[in-house]
């Protein structure tokens, strides 16, 4: 599991609770992408052996099957860029807010 934290010097109670809402954010960022992952882990587990049943029987029934087990994967997929997406805008905004912060002091 990935912790991140955003240390400043002395840091103030604002930037503490902005750390540790950050810090909930992420974990739970996180917990989802390891769920999303371990569902489309076992989907594809599923759609190999389905596509092995197709291959060998040929049927309309063990088409559908593996059809279905196609787009639920193209599904989790979908949910799984959505999220690392959401992960990535909020790591780029702190980014942004620890540059911005940091930009004056450099300067003087």
């Amino acid at each position: 599991m990935i912790s991140l934290i955003f240390l400043r010097k002395r840091p103030n109670e604002e930037d503490k609770r902005e750390t540790r809402q950050l810090n909930e954010n992420i974990q739970s960022i996180i917990k989802s992408i390891e769920e999303i992952s371990d569902e489309q882990r076992e989907i594809v587990k599923r759609f190999k052996l389905d596509m092995e049943v197709f291959a060998s029987e040929r049927t309309l029934e063990s088409c559908v099957q593996t059809l279905n087990l196609s787009m639920q994967l193209a599904t989790v997929r979908e949910q799984l860029v959505e999220t690392y997406k959401h992960y990535c805008v909020l790591l780029e905004h702190e980014l942004k807010k620890a540059l911005d912060k940091k930009s004056p002091n450099t300067e003087s």
